[in-house]
């Protein structure tokens, strides 16, 4: 008698586990894992790539250490936009803001243009030869995937799907023409124009 009081007594306990257990596993699977109508981009063909905007090309003959300033007339034009699926509305902010995400650089917003007209770039000429004076910037593209929240349970692709392009900040500087720089560096690109 009294080990089936006792077989009774632990049965009740677990069932009474068992029932306190079921409202927080109900609890963790109506945990939404995004937020419902909430957009995602994923990316490929990512590409990161300096973009020489300005240069001039100078010569030093005359003697002694310089300091030069030149107008440097622009070579390229590079805008930020955000291409879509025809028919269909992407918010390039928030498009560009994830590229910038993946990437690991601030990326100017859409419409931002590199700058046109003439850059004034000083230089220190510091022995004779010739020089290449340059602007420029790194350029960012990609491919993405629009992916939408449903119901905050999953995350599913809309089948939108384009193109993005930006800059980050402008850089300059000068080298001498015949001087080593580092590879896929900007000054690598200007010393094309030697």
């Amino acid at each position: 008698m009294r080990n089936k009081f006792t077989a009774g007594l632990v049965t009740t306990c677990l069932s009474a586990a068992t029932l306190a257990l079921l409202p927080a596993a109900n609890a963790q699977a109506a945990e939404m894992m995004c937020s419902p109508g909430t957009q995602k981009y994923t990316w490929s063909t990512v590409s990161k790539a300096p973009v020489v905007t300005h240069r001039k090309a100078i010569e030093h003959y005359t003697g002694g250490i310089v300091t030069k300033t030149v107008s440097a007339s622009s070579v390229t034009t590079i805008t930020a936009s955000v291409t879509a699926t025809a028919g269909v509305e992407v918010s390039g902010s928030v498009a560009l803001a994830s590229l910038s995400g993946k990437v690991g650089v601030e990326l100017k917003a859409e419409g931002s243009k590199t700058k046109t007209t003439a850059e004034s770039i000083t230089h220190r000429l510091s022995s004779r030869g010739k020089y290449v004076l340059y602007a420029g910037t790194v350029k960012t593209q990609g491919y993405y995937t629009q992916f939408r929240c449903d119901r905050g349970t999953r995350w599913v692709n809309t089948g939108n799907y384009g193109k993005a392009v930006s800059f980050t900040v402008a850089t300059e500087g000068g080298l001498k023409c015949g001087t080593s720089v580092p590879a896929g560096s900007l000054a690598a690109y200007a010393k094309r124009y030697c």
